[in-house]
This record gives structure tokens, C-alpha cells and sequence, in this order.
């Protein structure tokens, strides 16, 4: 009976080999048993997907869908999230397996109020309280989320107390309603521009006329010469009854991460870093501003013409930002406010000159 089995199992050893000899095949043998941590791993071209040993499923070939006809893949609305930058490496990119990370446009960039103080009420002074509401939209221009277009509407409040005179009247109160548009490009890495044009109304909103519609931005020039040097240089219009047209510009010197110089006319400013509270940089600055504005008013005999409100201020103050933009930005300021004057638009008429005043000012930011 032994020999009869062992007859039995070397005729089929042998069976099986001439059968492979017929074929042109070698018999391959695995060489130790299949079990999860060891399958058995077939031998030459399979189709996908496949089987093996125990029910194992292999995972499809790239790009393959089992339940898609050929060429019928669905075309999406937009080739690119205009949201996002375009892919260009990583997890579906063809040939990389490596992550991509990458920053997007949040379309709600900011939520802005600002305020500005000053005391007085005379015949040479005058008190104003001064409101400022902005929010901030970005939209990314190329695809690129470093310098987005950022459009902002915004309404301004100004409250006027005084000066009591005889030669002009200032209403109590007066508007503003705007919409601001900018973009930064950065056409390489050393040449770029600042770019801005605001389309407003400014009035008292008894009436509206013609020069109660006021265009007014700026164009610089940005050369940077190095990571802690740039040069800029343009013009500033203003669009008001003194001056129309401003040239500006300047240069900004960052030594290092502590103190940043901005030579810039008419908007010179320096800061140094304090220590950090939390995620919070608090920085100490001084800065200089042509302050101001022009508004349409209503004057003694129903006349309604553009008045300026102009000075020159310098302040300094402390700062707070959140470097992950995700938190709230503020700042506090005193300043001291001279060559105040309200001028009309008549240039015949000479202006009317305010005394020196102090301000103050607060900002909140998210």
C-alpha cells in the first residue's frame, strides 16, 4: 500500500513536468507557504486587476476606472481652482508622489475701523471725529496668491465741531462712500509696482454734484537691490483744492527682523520690534502723514463747492499684528496736528488757517 502511493505521487511529479516541458514553461515553486505576511507572488504579465492566494485583490492601474467607458471622463467647469495656484508638483501631478503644499486667497482679506480724534471748538479751531469702515476682498490675478487684486469698499463719517466764523460754513457732518482697488505686481524678483485708484463720493449728501465724484490714487516704481533694501518711486494724486498731484516715493531699509525704515513722501515711517506677547508682535513706531480730506459743501447762499480740510501730522504710537493673519491686527496712536487750514475752491479766496491741535487715533483689524 506504501508503494503503491509512492508510484502515485511520482507519476504525477513526473505528469506534471512533461506537461510544462510541452509548453515551454518552467514549474515555479513557491518557496515557503502563502499566509498574510507572506503571499505568494504569481509570476510574469497579469492583467489588472488580478488575484491571488486568499482572496488578495491587487489595487487597479493608474487611471483605471472599472465603471467609465474610455474617453467619457467628465470635463470639470474650471481647469483650475481660482482659488489656488496651478499644480505643479505633488499628489495628482503626472510622476510625483510627493505632497504639495500651498496657501490659499482667502476672498474676505480684512475687516478695517478706524478713528480719529481731535479736540477743539473756536474761531480758530476746530474738532473733528473722524470714522472709517473698510472691508477688504482679494481676488487673485494669474493664479498667483502672492499679489491678488484687493478691492475695497469703504464709508467715511467726519463730524465737524466749529470753527465759528463768518467766512465759510462747515457742516456738522459730512460722507464718504468709496471703492478702493490695488495690486502690488512683481513682475520679477527685483522690479515691481504699487498700484491704486479709489472712485469715491464726498459730500454732505444735501447734494450731489459733479465735484462731489473724486478719482484719487497713486503709481510707484519698486526696485528691490537687495533683501533689506528697496527703492520706490511714483506719484500721488489727490484730487484736492490745494494739490492735485503729488510726487512720492522714497526707499525702506530692513536691516533685520527688528527694525524696518520707510523714507517714503509723503508717508515716512519707522518702527522697532517689542517683545512678543503670545503669537502677538507689538511693534513701537513714529510716522509723519498729509492728512485731510475734501468734500462738497453747502455754503452760505446755497452755493455747494469742494472744501478742503488739510494738514500735516506726526505721531507715534504701538502695534499690534498677528503674523498668521487669522487674528485681530490694531494699533494706538497720539499725535500732534499743524498747518491746519480749510481752503476753498475758489483759489481767489485765501484759505482759513486753524491752530495746531493734538489727535488721536485708534484702529481695529481682522
Amino acid at each position: 500500500m506504501k508503494t503503491a502511493k509512492l508510484l502515485f505521487v511520482v507519476m504525477g511529479i513526473v505528469g506534471l513536468l512533461a506537461v510544462s516541458t510541452a509548453h515551454g514553461q518552467r514549474v515555479q515553486f513557491p518557496s515557503a507557504i502563502p499566509s498574510p505576511q507572506n503571499p505568494m507572488t504569481p509570476v510574469g504579465p497579469s492583467p489588472s486587476p488580478m488575484a491571488t492566494l486568499e482572496g488578495t485583490i491587487q489595487p487597479p492601474a493608474a487611471q483605471w476606472d472599472p465603471y467609465s467607458m474610455p474617453g467619457t471622463a467628465p470635463q470639470p467647469l474650471f481647469s483650475q481652482d481660482p482659488y489656488l495656484p496651478p499644480m505643479t508638483g505633488g499628489y495628482g501631478a503626472p510622476g510625483s508622489n510627493e505632497p504639495v503644499y500651498t496657501t490659499m486667497t482667502r476672498l474676505l482679506d480684512e475687516l478695517r475701523v478706524d478713528y480719529v480724534w481731535m479736540p477743539g471748538n473756536s474761531a480758530k479751531e476746530m474738532g473733528i471725529n473722524d470714522m472709517e469702515f473698510t472691508s477688504t476682498f482679494a481676488f487673485p490675478l494669474f493664479y498667483n496668491p502672492e499679489t491678488p487684486l484687493l478691492i475695497t469698499p469703504g464709508f467715511g463719517l467726519t463730524l465737524f465741531n466749529g470753527p465759528q466764523t463768518n467766512v465759510l460754513e462747515v457742516p456738522s457732518r459730512v460722507f464718504a462712500g468709496y471703492v478702493d482697488s490695488a495690486w502690488n505686481p512683481q513682475v520679477t524678483d527685483w522690479f515691481g509696482a504699487e498700484l491704486n485708484l479709489r472712485v469715491g463720493v464726498y459730500s454732505d449728501f444735501d447734494e450731489i454734484r459733479a465735484g462731489s465724484i473724486r478719482y484719487t490714487g497713486k503709481g510707484l516704481a519698486v526696485l528691490r537691490f537687495s533683501p533689506s533694501f528697496t527703492v520706490k518711486g511714483g506719484a500721488w494724486y489727490l484730487d484736492r483744492n490745494r494739490f492735485k498731484l503729488f510726487p512720492a516715493g522714497g526707499f525702506v531699509w530692513t536691516p533685520n527682523n527688528d527694525f524696518r525704515l520707510e523714507a517714503i513722501f509723503p508717508e515716512p515711517k519707522v518702527a522697532w520690534r517689542l517683545p512678543n506677547v503670545g503669537n502677538t508682535e507689538w511693534w513701537f513706531y513714529g510716522r509723519g502723514e498729509y492728512g485731510g480730506g475734501n468734500w462738497t459743501m453747502k455754503q452760505v447762499g446755497g452755493a455747494v463747492e469742494p472744501i478742503d480740510y488739510n494738514d500735516i501730522r506726526v505721531g507715534a504710537g504701538l502695534e499690534f499684528l498677528n503674523p498668521s493673519g487669522r487674528g485681530l491686527d490694531g494699533l494706538f496712536e497720539v499725535g500732534f496736528a499743524f498747518e491746519r487750514e480749510l481752503r476753498r475752491h475758489d483759489s481767489r479766496i485765501d484759505p482759513y488757517y486753524l491752530n495746531p491741535t493734538v489727535y488721536v487715533r485708534g484702529s481695529l483689524a481682522y
